[in-house]
């Protein structure tokens, strides 16, 4: 039978999830947190919704794909930006806490993304931001990639060693 207590997770991705919801956002029982996820390690997303869970929070998360989030901003337009802001901004009011854990495969992935729609998909987003941070406790990171190891002139092992050497 399948006890999914016996996966190996990376013992990094335990320690770095309860300092984001520990020492970060300090949540508390009955505490409600958006955990928002962008190109980040399944694996990872369970361990920070499991340490939310530990400490009696109710978290609600939001996985989400740089690729496909670039295809919604070349798609969008006034009426769908106002629904976007509607939706996010209604979330965020409901929630006392946030974490956001953004990586990418590539760094690059929005550069050919016009600049009239970032910034018209930007300005949607203005006052959910404004929101999150005046209201409520968040945390924002970047997740180690092979985009950033590069970056770094490092190899993706050593830029992940760092980097979880640095965060925890």
């Amino acid at each position: 039978m399948f006890n999914r207590r016996e996966i190996m997770t990376d013992p990094r991705y335990t320690k770095l999830a309860n300092l984001l919801v520990t020492y970060s956002t300090e949540l508390n029982k009955n505490d409600r947190i958006l955990l928002e996820m962008f190109d980040v390690p399944d694996e990872f997303s369970i361990e920070l919704m499991r340490a939310a869970r530990r400490v009696g929070a109710i978290p609600l998360i939001e996985v989400r794909h740089t690729r496909v989030s670039r295809e919604m901003i070349l798609g969008t337009n006034p009426e769908h930006a106002q629904l976007v802001h509607d939706v996010e901004l209604s979330r965020m009011k409901r929630v006392q806490a946030y974490i956001g854990v953004r990586g990418s495969a590539n760094a690059s992935e929005n550069a050919d993304v016009p600049n009239e729609l970032m910034s018209q998909y930007s300005k949607t987003l203005r006052p959910v931001q404004n929101w999150r941070v005046n209201k409520t406790r968040w945390c924002v990171l970047r997740w180690p990639s092979p985009s950033m190891a590069q970056g770094a002139n490092m190899s993706t092992e050593a830029f992940e060693n760092f980097y979880f050497d640095v965060c925890t």
